[in-house]
């Protein structure tokens, strides 16, 4: 087995426990992100308040009808109870009675506005909570999903971890050394394949001396480009 497969397969082993912590990384900020839950919160919590501003509101215009109407009572008891003979102040009487009148007509326009606004508001409401409720189910759903993959993928992790040990123990201490390095160096990847007497890495032209050395299997050849080691395959 030579030097540089056994460099090579560390790597495949490095690349893939790369991907797994890359992707636990993203795991844990997905579990930990509640965004979607507090967007359609901050909705049902403002469709709440407008439930219950407009409720105050058609409170307040049904008490305004309420006591409009009990003026009027009062007014109609006072023209017709036969107490009041004055013709003038009967005139008058009846003049307020009108005016009493119209003004209800304005309020219950109101009153009935408030209904309205009303119904709207609980229908928001309504449409608030079922969506809120929806994604704080879909959101869990998703979480759990999320909680399955990671387990799967520490147990990965440990089995990834074995191979490793196994792979690097069958390589001597200065290739391992200048291969750590390199993998901190050159963004994790310290092989490159060689591909059509290429690198496959930094896609390099190698010189017939440098290819032909990459083929020796007692020796590591570096990329005279990049500096990654080379393994012919």
């Amino acid at each position: 087995m030579s030097e540089s497969f056994k460099l090579f397969r560390l790597q495949q082993i490095d690349s893939e426990l790369d991907k797994s912590f890359l992707r636990i990384k993203e795991i844990d900020r997905l579990l930990a992100d509640d965004q979607q839950v507090r967007s359609s919160q901050l909705i049902l919590d403002h469709a709440k308040k407008e439930q219950f501003e407009a409720e105050k509101r058609l409170r307040l215009a049904e008490q305004n009808v309420k006591e409009q109407r009990l003026k009027i009572e009062r007014s109609q008891a006072a023209l017709y109870g036969g107490k009041v003979t004055n013709p003038k102040e009967l005139q008058d009487l009846q003049q307020e009675s009108e005016s009493l009148k119209k003004y209800l007509s304005s309020i219950e326009d109101q009153q009935l506005e408030a209904m309205l606004e009303m119904d709207e508001a609980e229908a928001n409401f309504s449409e608030a909570s079922e969506a809120h409720a929806a994604t704080e189910l879909q959101v869990a759903e998703q979480k759990d999903q999320l909680s399955v993959e990671k387990s799967e993928l520490l147990l990965d992790i440990e089995r990834q971890q074995n191979e490793r040990n196994a792979a690097s123990a069958n390589i001597v201490p200065t290739e391992m050394g200048i291969y750590e390095t390199l993998r901190k160096q050159k963004n994790g990847i310290a092989v490159a394949r060689v591909l059509e007497k290429t690198c496959g890495a930094c896609g390099s032209t190698l010189s017939a001396a440098v290819y032909s050395a990459a083929q020796v299997p007692s020796t590591i050849t570096r990329c005279s480009t990049c500096g990654r080691i080379l393994y012919t395959g």
